[in-house]
């Protein structure tokens, strides 16, 4: 009897031991996303799509636009100017805001 008992301990611990190695092994799983960097070319201001002339006359009223870039994603940066002040400014071809950010000297 003692035997039987024994055995069925084992045969438990075995069993839940399984799923909690096979969660653990899940676990351990990782995923790496890689970005590809956009590369920027340099276009003519009328070019500029008319989403995109409308979402920076709209948003940007008291800045100048001083150049136009189209990025290799599809997506527009636009450098603008105000006071001094250069920010570059990134949309969709939609004219959707995507992101603002200070301008490099270099970009302008």
């Amino acid at each position: 009897m003692k035997k039987g008992m024994i055995i069925t301990a084992v045969v438990v611990a075995m069993g839940m031991s399984v799923p909690t190695g096979v969660m653990a092994a899940d676990a351990m799983e990782t995923s790496s996303v890689v970005q590809q960097e956009v590369t920027y070319e340099k276009i003519e201001l009328e070019t500029l799509p008319e989403a995109v002339v409308k979402s920076v006359s709209e948003g940007y009223a008291d800045y100048s636009v001083s150049e136009a870039f189209q990025g290799s994603d599809g997506s527009y940066k636009v450098i603008l100017e105000k006071d001094n002040e250069k920010i570059a400014v990134f949309f969709n071809d939609q004219g959707e805001f995507l992101k603002v950010e200070k301008a490099d000297d270099g970009e302008a």
